[in-house]
């Protein structure tokens, strides 16, 4: 199959640690896809639900 060919040289690379020594800590990946939120507008959101909701308690 062609895919199988686009990837024959990475299909048995052997994975070990010291292969992974460089890899970027988790917070410094989550730094990185900070900016792009996935929920636009959710704190917002959430925000004024809670407004509401304690509004309607005061009632």
């Amino acid at each position: 199959m062609k895919a199988e060919k686009n990837y024959d040289d990475i299909i048995d690379y052997d994975w070990n640690a010291e292969s992974l020594k460089n890899r970027m800590s988790l917070s410094q990946r989550a730094k990185i896809f900070l900016p792009f939120a996935a929920l636009t507008g959710y704190e917002e959101a959430l925000a004024e639900t809670l407004k509401t909701e304690i509004e309607e308690m005061g009632e």
